[in-house]
């Protein structure tokens, strides 16, 4: 079998270079004290690493991909997503229109460079972006040499670092003539004008955006050679029995490439009426780490805990009966403990003393996994924490009702998760000030360009550290009347 098979390569390779070590060490080891490890070590060693680093991400066509190289697509895909979406909102259409821009097409209908020159911008690729020549075809005199600096976003984990030549396609289609004499296009890039939001019936998380196609079908990124939309099975090429694939809301999934062909041309067709159960024909195992499968699954438990508290006290944790002269003594993370599989804990805790008595101050170190977020934060503080302060369903430690939420549950935070340096003993009765004019800075020292909100409704969402101050606060208030205008790309584990 070719994974046992892998396995025992990569097993004899250990085994080979440990004897070889051991054997090494006896003669030599006052000559490695004298002058330090032997070059000749130090590249056994680089070599083994790099060939377990290619059997991981390499494919083999027709069997299944490891997760560790679908991780690593999928980090080149989250970033090609949020550029295909920043420049939507930016210009109302995933592409340039030939409206706008009639220079940038040919006499067919195409973009004259690939539409990885125009998100070129939206990816920190400002400098390569202003040296093209957008209405020259991109292999003209000009454009041509500008194709020898792929930016690595478009590079496969296996792809040469002096190749430049890209997987990572789109399916083109067409505009059809529908009774009504309505236009629909059969994939979310049809020839001419490009789609907008308005155009996915199916909805966006049923629509394919872009795919990692087969070494076979690997194409200079600049050029606008796409796949064919109408025969999406046969256009993917010579690929792994699984199919990194990148859907229109930014979610990114392996697909099981032996489907059907008709469930291929549903699943890149945004106005086809139907919705696929994705479950059906998604490797599930390989969507999330181990380490953000966790996290998920903690944050879920978490936001089950609130609405089963809610359901039982008739408000949002904490309940008049958690407060003492309208204080709360322990923090909403102590009293959701009942309902998160937690009792015991929960009643070794004195209720009617502060977080920091001295009984109470002894259970900070037994904080349930649940409430950890970083295995490098002091054992005893949490990062999960809501907004509190007037104007958000948390204000002065007393939580509000479920019919308080007059903005929805689908546009107001429940908790976030902060930076480690915000970190609080997860017993305390403390969260993060609300500062409408700038929320964000309650949040730390944020190592990413996004941080994680746990909504209301229970969905999970990466919000970007950059989300403007006012459509955060709309998120925080509960009952302002307003709802955010701004796309959060949702955590799914599948």
């Amino acid at each position: 079998m070719p994974v046992i098979r892998d396995t025992v390569v990569i097993l004899n390779l250990i085994l080979l270079i440990s004897i070889t070590a051991g054997c090494q060490k006896g003669q030599t080891a006052d000559l490695e004290t004298q002058q330090g490890t032997s070059p000749d070590a130090d590249k056994s060693a680089a070599a083994f690493e790099a060939k377990l680093s290619d059997l991981l991400l390499a494919i083999k066509p027709d069997e299944p991909m490891k997760a560790e190289r679908f991780q690593a697509v999928k980090e080149r895909f989250k970033k090609i997503g949020l550029a295909f979406h920043d420049f939507k909102d930016k210009n109302q259409y995933y592409l340039p229109t030939p409206e706008s821009h009639p220079e940038y097409y040919d006499e067919n209908g195409r973009l004259k460079v690939s539409w990885r020159v125009h998100l070129l911008p939206f990816l920190g690729q400002n400098k390569l972006y202003e040296q093209f020549k957008l209405d020259e075809n991109w292999d003209s005199p000009h454009n041509a040499p500008l194709a020898e600096n792929m930016p690595d976003v478009f590079r496969s984990p296996d792809t040469p670092a002096d190749s430049n030549k890209t997987r990572f396609r789109i399916f083109e289609g067409k505009w059809n003539r529908e009774l009504g004499n309505t236009l629909s296009p059969t994939t979310m890039f049809p020839r001419g004008t490009p789609t907008q939001n308005k155009h996915f019936l199916d909805g966006t998380n049923n629509t394919v955006m872009v795919v990692e196609a087969g070494p076979d079908q690997a194409v200079e990124w600049t050029s606008p050679t796409n796949l064919n939309g109408f025969y999406p099975l046969e256009e993917l090429g010579h690929t792994s029995a699984s199919i990194p694939v990148l859907r229109a809301d930014g979610s990114i999934m392996a697909v099981r490439k032996m489907i059907d062909k008709n469930v291929w041309k549903n699943i890149i067709g945004p106005q086809d009426n139907t919705r696929p159960n994705w479950r059906e024909f998604t490797e599930i195992e390989s969507m999330l780490t181990a380490e953000e499968l966790r996290q998920f699954n903690h944050l879920k438990q978490i936001a089950l805990a609130f609405h089963a508290y809610r359901k039982k006290y008739g408000k949002f944790p904490l309940a008049d009966e958690h407060l003492t002269d309208n204080k709360p003594l322990l923090s909403w993370r102590v009293h959701l403990l009942p309902y998160v599989d937690q009792t015991d804990l929960y009643n070794e805790f004195h209720l009617d003393e502060s977080w920091d008595s001295p009984h109470n101050k002894t259970l900070l170190k037994k904080i349930p996994d649940i409430y950890q977020f970083d295995s490098q934060a002091e054992l005893g503080n949490t990062q999960a924490m809501t907004f509190s302060g007037k104007r958000t369903p948390f204000d002065l430690g007393s939580g509000s009702t479920g019919r308080d939420i007059t903005d929805g549950f689908i546009n107001t935070i429940q908790f976030v998760v902060a930076a480690p340096d915000t970190a609080v003993p997860w017993t305390k009765p403390v969260d993060l000030p609300f500062d409408p004019e700038n929320p964000v800075k309650a949040l730390g020292n944020l190592s990413s360009p996004e941080f994680i909100a746990v909504i209301m409704d229970g969905s999970i969402r990466y919000v970007p550290q950059n989300i403007p101050a006012e459509e955060l606060s709309h998120l925080i208030q509960h009952k302002d009347g307003n709802v955010i205008n701004v796309r959060l790309r949702r955590i799914i584990p599948y």
